[in-house]
C-alpha cells in the first residue's frame, strides 16, 4: 500500500521533473535510435504538456511519475513512472484519477509488446479497438489503440 502520496495538477515548474520522468521510463523500456529520441523530444516540448491536462503523482513530496489526459481528444497521452517506484500501484493510481475525472469513452495507445500495460489497461475495462505501426512523430512503433466506454450509472 502506498503511502505519503498526492496526485496533483502539473505546473510549468514540474516540467524538468516531467521530461526526467518521461526519458527514465522509456529509455527503461524501449531500444530508440537517437534520431528516434530526439524526434520524440521536439513532438513532447511542441505542445506535450500545455496541450494536456497533467497530473503528477508525488511520494513523499517527490515527483516520481504523472500521467496526461488530451480531453480534446478523450486520450490518455502519456502516463510514466521512474523505473525505481514501477511496480508499486503507482499507474493504478493515475488510471482510477483519471477515470473518476473524465467521465466518457476514452482512449490510449499502449506499444504491442508491453504487456504489463495492456494487462493494466484491460484491468480497467479498455479493450483493443485497432492496431497502428507508427505514433504521432512519424516513428515506427507498433502499437494497439485500446478503447473504454463510458457507462453512467
Amino acid at each position: 500500500m502506498i503511502v505519503n502520496y498526492e496526485i496533483t495538477p502539473a505546473n510549468v515548474a514540474d516540467w524538468p521533473d516531467l521530461l526526467y520522468i518521461f526519458d527514465r521510463s522509456l529509455r527503461s523500456t524501449d531500444n530508440l535510435s537517437d534520431d528516434d529520441w530526439i524526434a520524440l523530444y521536439k513532438n513532447l516540448m511542441s505542445f506535450s504538456f500545455p496541450t494536456y491536462d497533467t497530473y503528477v503523482f508525488k511520494k513523499d513530496g517527490k515527483n516520481v511519475a504523472y500521467i496526461s489526459y488530451w480531453c480534446e481528444k478523450k486520450l490518455i497521452k502519456m502516463l510514466y513512472v521512474l523505473p525505481e517506484y514501477m511496480n508499486q500501484g503507482i499507474a493504478n493510481l493515475l488510471i482510477k484519477h483519471i477515470l473518476n475525472t473524465y467521465h466518457e469513452t476514452m482512449t490510449i495507445g499502449v506499444k504491442k509488446t508491453n504487456d504489463v500495460a495492456l494487462h493494466l489497461y484491460k484491468k480497467y475495462g479498455f479493450e483493443i479497438y485497432s492496431s497502428e505501426d507508427y505514433d504521432t512523430s512519424g516513428i515506427y512503433y507498433p502499437h494497439y489503440i485500446l478503447k473504454r466506454e463510458y457507462i453512467p450509472a
